[in-house]
């Protein structure tokens, strides 16, 4: 008899779990988490659980539907943390990812302000949802969505508290979740997809970081392609 039993979904939380468990075995860098939160109750984890409910209710919230392509992104997990290092500190990272309903629906936002920025810069900044942050390392780094007014898109910016650097990204929620696995969260990664000059002084620090980490993670990782954020190194500095 034919065996018809299918092989588990691999979803989105299961390829952050092995990405940081591919930090955790590379005998070079030391790796911390977060405790997770308390448990989910049944009725959060049934809804956190249906991608279908969820797309439905950032709609209901937001007058936008999601593109489809963006459900393999859904995760039901409030949040996954992992701040790391190499043993030499010549590669640092961090990223607290939650997901997308607590971003847009299911999470109270503190607003977000800085009178160094452009008053342009102030209104976006103050509109955003964080949905990626590094909260151990006290650069004050997060990355946050925005839903234009009568837009489907979401928008991807980057902000600094620290240097006051705010940048929007050019790439989409996909491909942000996805370059997160690759770079494991490496201090600084989201430039690569900025308008950004990485050769001046006040990028000194992220520009080595950057550097070190295509040097040393195509050994510790051989498994994943790092030559298109080597070109996009390039291009930047």
């Amino acid at each position: 008899m034919r065996d018809e039993r299918r092989a588990p979904e691999v979803t989105y939380g299961m390829r952050l779990e092995q990405a940081i468990e591919e930090l955790a075995h590379c005998g070079d860098i030391e790796v911390e988490r977060r405790p997770p939160a308390p448990g989910l109750t049944p009725q959060r984890l049934e809804l956190l659980a249906d991608a279908d409910r969820v797309f439905d209710r950032i709609a209901d919230e937001w007058r936008v539907r999601l593109d489809d392509a963006l459900r393999p992104y859904h995760f039901a997990a409030d949040e996954y943390h992992a701040a790391w290092g190499t043993s030499d500190g010549s590669v640092l990272g961090e990223f607290c990812l939650r997901n997308i309903y607590d971003c847009l629906v299911g999470r109270r936002h503190p607003v977000l302000g800085d009178e160094n920025l452009p008053s342009k810069d102030r209104g976006v900044l103050a509109a955003l949802r964080i949905f990626d942050e590094a909260p151990f390392a006290g650069a004050g780094a997060v990355a946050g969505l925005r839903v234009p007014s009568g837009s489907g898109e979401l928008e991807i910016w980057f902000y600094v508290a620290t240097q006051a650097m705010f940048h929007r990204l050019h790439l989409d929620y996909g491909t942000y979740l996805e370059t997160l696995l690759l770079t494991k969260g490496a201090f600084g990664w989201q430039y690569l997809f900025a308008d950004v000059d990485l050769s001046g002084p006040q990028h000194h620090d992220t520009a080595e970081i950057l550097t070190a980490m295509l040097d040393v993670f195509p050994r510790y990782f051989p498994g994943h392609d790092y030559n298109p954020l080597r070109v996009r190194l390039r291009e930047r500095l």
